[in-house]
């Protein structure tokens, strides 16, 4: 059981982290982790925040180099009217329809301070802070998972300010998150690298065979 956890999905674990009243909750979207191959501009968790619509959260970061561009070229102050995220498939949700307040713009570079590679030079390519609803969500040019606060900080949020803060990762971005987080909630949502096997659709084994299939009296079924 311990090695195949059930998680929440990402509606259930928003609600439970609102009725926490306490913050930052931390909620990683392990499923969408680029450190594991993914696209990194997965849907699931991000519409659900913007759908709860919950003051003071934040999404870092989705991975959408067009949106990033448009956004600097249309400047601070400006309003976009978009389809975000969703781009490179449709297991990992489709694009989000969004009108969005582009708050700050940076070039994606900062030095990393977890305890992970800290002092290690990131560039996230050419960046964007958008604002949607009570939602903060921050879009970048360069596929990478979130390690730190650093790339929060480098467009003007706190995170230990924030009520939810939303990041594609599933282990490495503990390290700095941890001392700061109420909690931390991993969410089950579709994804590349979900620990969930069964939802894939394979083609070239036998089945059943284990852990895909269900094990009843040390028998496959």
């Amino acid at each position: 059981m311990n090695f195949f956890p059930i998680l929440p999905s990402p509606k259930k674990a928003i609600s439970y982290a609102f009725s926490r009243n306490e913050m930052p909750i931390i909620i990683n979207e392990a499923s969408d982790n680029p450190g594991a191959g993914t696209p990194g501009d997965g849907t699931f968790l991000l519409k659900e925040m913007i759908e709860a619509n919950i003051p003071n959260s934040c999404f870092g970061f989705i991975f959408d180099p067009e949106i990033a561009k448009i956004a600097n070229e249309e400047g601070v102050g400006s309003l976009i009217h978009v389809e975000l995220g969703g781009k490179t498939d449709s297991l990992h949700g489709n694009p989000l329809k969004i009108s969005a307040y582009v708050k700050s713009l940076s070039d994606g570079k900062f030095i990393q301070s977890s305890p992970m590679w800290n002092g290690s030079k990131v560039n996230l390519g050419r960046s964007a802070r958008l604002l949607v609803g009570n939602v903060d969500i921050i879009v970048c040019s360069v596929n990478s998972q979130t390690f730190d606060e650093q790339v929060f900080l480098l467009h003007g949020i706190d995170v230990e300010k924030s009520s939810i803060v939303g990041l594609k990762s599933s282990h490495h971005f503990r390290a700095a998150f941890m001392p700061i987080a109420k909690e931390i909630i991993t969410v089950d949502s579709p994804g590349l690298s979900s620990v969930k096997l069964s939802t894939f659709d394979y083609k070239k084994i036998s089945r059943p065979i284990y852990p895909i299939d269900p094990i009843l009296n040390h028998q496959l079924v």
